[in-house]
């Protein structure tokens, strides 16, 4: 990996780690958010079930006093209540509604209270149903959240909900119980039940609303309003028993004080419940902008210290780049940028000029060998000169630099070997050139002597070649003969065989004819009858007279019909006659020529086993000549091997005499030396020139 691109990723590592991180941090906001943006949908939604609710309860009451024989003043405010409910239930959400259509038909509830066709403990059990009901949903809503603090706001509000229901059940038992004569045993023990509830789901409210509602004393408002007093007075005394002190229009005066006071409670709980829900809500929105500013700020302050980073980086590399690429070019007439820096950069920089002083002086002294260098090829190409001129007096007496002194002593030295070498060429030269002209003339004699025998066997060969072609030729021949002999034999037996079954065909033919004939004599029989019952039918319709006439005239035509049919049948059996001898005398010409056919065939046969013999016996000629002149071929092949071999050794003879004599006129161009060896002393001097 480059080092600008190991360094971009260390760049980018924090930088995406820092995203991640807080793209997490975001999402798990964003998630609260909208964890606490349900939670409010969801209060509020709860808090319309409960507004609904208390508005049942204010029907359900008025309803049950208005059967109870209320005055004008119930009907009046159960029509507003009814108007109430059902603005509520317009508003309130789908789930809410199904509940109350699965418990109760309002309508027709409402329809039967109007008319007074239904008993008030019958409306209080329809309305109770549904108002249970729609509080077990509101209560699931309110309780089931993750906001601790929602959670413990939702249970006072429900322990108010159940107490006012209580309440509620309470007024309606009360208008039996402070009526006129009192109620009876079981409004009575209703009226007791319901009030206990009422107290003990009030002490749980109580615990709750009065950390979020300073100075709420529930208990203490029922006091001052005289309600406990009321109903602990009711209880003390029992039922049946009169009550002057109160009749049943105040007690639901009073019950309906206390039941509007606990619903002002309940709507100041509600306010603090979505008041806290919304702070629950714009608190987790607020931390999904914060967080999302801070990780923008965040990202865009390491995006722009990592650019500024990334440029500088790269600045400098480019720098001693640079400064590298002189120093690979061998310019050493400079200094580093970064040479006075107390960074890694001016660390690399002193080892850049560190090495570049010692390259350079590495120069100077390569420049100094270079010369020498120069120096020497320049002496050994003058001396390779004049040895490629075939002068072998070219010895260098100069002193080479101490390096190259070796490569002088071993030129000189070949130089040496090479004419003590050619001295002994010239001697051996002439002896060379004395042997190979009489091997030369003794190689053209014997050349001449194998071309002489070569043409003979040659002639031979072909000739022998002719006679195995032509023997070969007429044994093909035979066999073809005896081929088509075969196929003439069979041939001939096929001939038999169609011929055979010629003369069957013509027997069956001849049986034919005979049952046509038999058949022709059965339609002159019945010609015969259709002629009799043609003159009967004639005499009859004669004796008719007039009636029979048109009776006649089909006599007449079917005795006409009879006789064209006797016609017809003589003349297919004169037909059939003549056919029939023709048969018999077919049958008779095909018999013949199967006989005349098998008499062939036997010759054929004959003839084939001779063209047989004689094809065997070609063969056998055939294959003794091909051995013949295969051994004649072989023969031929060795003469012309051997005849080429000798051309060539003629050959070979006559270019060793010729290149002896272009080696001797070779040798006689060297210069050799006087001594036949050359000097190889050398002065002490390299400066002069040999």
């Amino acid at each position: 990996m480059k080092l600008r691109s190991f360094v971009q990723l260390l760049i980018a590592v924090p930088m995406v780690a820092l995203l991640v991180i807080g793209g997490l941090k975001v999402f798990g906001d964003f998630r609260d958010y909208m964890g606490a943006r349900k939670t409010l949908e969801t209060s509020h939604e709860a808090l319309m079930i409960a507004d609904l609710v208390h508005y049942l309860q204010l029907e359900r009451g008025q309803s049950v006093g208005y059967l109870n024989g209320g005055s004008t003043e119930f009907r009046e405010k159960l029509t507003k209540t009814r108007v109430k409910v059902d603005e509520d239930i317009r508003l309130t959400h789908d789930l809410a509604k199904s509940i109350l259509a699965a418990h109760m038909d309002l309508a027709e509830v409402r329809t039967k209270v109007d008319n007074r066709t239904i008993a008030g403990r019958e409306v209080k059990h329809a309305f109770s149903e549904a108002i249970v009901a729609l509080l077990d949903e509101a209560a699931a809503e309110l309780l089931h959240q993750q906001n601790s603090e929602l959670v413990n706001i939702s249970s006072g509000i429900v322990a108010l909900d159940l107490a006012k229901e209580a309440a509620a059940k309470q007024r309606a038992a009360g208008m039996a119980v402070f009526a006129e004569g009192g109620g009876s045993l079981k409004d009575y023990h209703d009226f007791v039940a319901y009030g206990a509830a009422e107290f003990e789901q009030l002490h749980r409210a109580q615990s709750v609303l009065s950390e979020y509602i300073p100075g709420l004393e529930l208990g203490h408002h029922a006091e001052e309003i005289g309600l406990k007093d009321v109903i602990y007075k009711a209880e003390g005394e029992g039922p049946n028993v009169a009550r002057p002190y109160m009749n049943g229009s105040q007690w639901y005066a009073l019950a309906t004080e206390w039941f509007d006071y606990m619903h002002e409670i309940e709507e100041d709980m509600a306010q603090i419940l979505l008041g806290k829900a919304e702070d629950a809500r714009n608190g987790a929105l607020m931390g999904v902008i914060i967080d999302s500013v801070l990780i923008l700020i965040s990202g865009g302050v390491c995006v722009v210290l990592g650019l500024k980073l990334l440029k500088t980086f790269n600045t400098q590399i480019g720098t001693v780049q640079d400064d590298l690429d002189r120093l690979a070019r061998k310019e050493f007439d400079f200094r580093p940028t970064y040479v006075d820096a107390q960074t890694e950069m001016g660390d690399l920089s002193r080892a850049m000029e560190m090495t570049r002083k010692s390259l350079h002086d590495a120069e100077q002294i390569l420049q100094e060998k270079e010369r020498d260098r120069v120096t020497v090829i320049e002496k050994l190409s003058e001396r390779m000169r004049m040895l490629a001129d075939r002068d072998l007096t070219c010895t260098i007496h100069s002193a080479f630099p101490s390096e190259y002194e070796t490569l002088r002593e071993s030129f000189n030295h070949t130089l040496g070997t090479l004419a003590n070498s050619l001295e002994q060429v010239v001697q051996a030269s002439a002896s060379i050139q004395s042997g190979a002209s009489e091997v030369s003339q003794a190689a053209d004699d014997l050349s001449h002597r194998t071309e002489s025998q070569a043409a003979t066997l040659e002639e031979t060969a072909a000739a022998l070649e002719e006679l195995s072609v032509s023997v070969t030729s007429s044994a093909e021949g035979a066999r073809r003969v005896e081929g088509i002999m075969v196929d003439a034999r069979k041939e001939a037996e096929s001939s038999g065989v169609v011929v055979q079954n010629a003369v069957n065909a013509m027997h069956e033919i001849q049986e034919s004819s005979d049952t046509i004939v038999k058949i022709i004599g059965v339609i002159d029989d019945i010609t015969f009858q259709t002629n009799l019952l043609a003159l009967n039918a004639g005499v009859e319709a004669a004796r008719a007279g007039e009636a029979g006439r048109g009776f006649a005239v089909v006599a007449s035509e079917v005795r006409a019909l009879a006789q064209r049919s006797a016609d017809a049948a003589t003349e297919i059996k004169e037909l059939i006659g003549e056919s029939s001898r023709q048969v018999t005398q077919g049958v008779d010409l095909v018999g013949s020529a199967g006989d005349a056919l098998n008499k062939i065939v036997d010759q054929v046969n004959h003839i084939s086993q001779l063209v047989s013999d004689i094809a065997n016996g070609s063969s056998e000629q055939s294959t003794g000549l091909n051995e013949i002149n295969l051994g004649v071929t072989q023969l031929d092949q060795v003469t012309q091997q051997n005849a080429a071999m000798v051309e060539e050794t003629t050959a070979a003879g006559h270019l060793l005499a010729s290149d002896a004599s272009a080696l001797a006129g070779m040798v006689q161009d060297f210069q050799l030396p006087a001594d036949g060896g050359g000097n190889m002393s050398a002065p002490a001097s390299f400066d002069q020139v040999a």
